[in-house]
């Protein structure tokens, strides 16, 4: 885990990729990570051996892929069968199956209000993950407010379409940004 949070100091921009095509083009940035957020059953192992030839670790995001079932055994799929390096979802038992193989998993958390900010923040001291991934991404506050409560690295994600927007996630305290925005796979910081 230090690894990869030392990786994102040198890149903290993650490409989010939702097919093939796009984890190629992602495979050519100088991220560590690309976050798999779609695919099926039929183009998981593509996207998977694609990030893998180029050095890249591929964490799944289990929720989005279609074809897989919301369980145990899809993760179980993706983690020894695929070789994902990682497991994102909002379910938490998910996650826990997810680290018992050995992925680092990461909770997607969606904050609208105080209260989903509380609950979230509940949710991860009870089944705590390696990381978790706010969104939107666009929130700084949220992100500072986050990482002050946590003992663990905060991802910032969603909606983040500008430069400035991931420089404002990254000073509130982001370790890294993923971002579905092509052109801001390759930003120097």
């Amino acid at each position: 885990m230090q690894k990869l949070l030392k990786q994102f100091q040198k890149s903290p921009v993650i490409p989010a990729a939702h097919n093939p095509e796009a984890v190629r083009r992602a495979a050519d940035t100088s991220a560590a990570v690309i976050f798999l957020l779609g695919g099926s059953i039929l183009t998981l192992p593509e996207m998977i051996r694609i990030a893998h030839d180029n050095g890249k670790r591929a964490f799944v995001h289990i929720d989005l892929a279609e074809g897989l079932g919301r369980d145990e055994i899809a993760v179980r799929w993706c983690v020894e069968q695929q070789h994902a390096d990682g497991v994102i979802s909002t379910r938490p038992s998910l996650l826990k199956a997810a680290s018992e193989l050995g992925a680092i998993t990461i909770q997607r958390l969606f904050l609208m209000d105080s209260t989903s900010f509380e609950h979230g923040k509940r949710m991860l001291r009870n089944s705590p993950p390696d990381m978790a991934e706010v969104l939107p991404g666009i929130a700084p506050k949220a992100i500072r407010q986050l990482c002050e409560a946590l003992d663990k690295p905060v991802i910032a994600g969603g909606l983040i379409t500008e430069p400035k927007e991931i420089a404002l996630a990254l000073q509130a305290g982001a370790s890294a940004v993923s971002v579905g925005d092509e052109k801001l796979w390759n930003l120097k910081l």
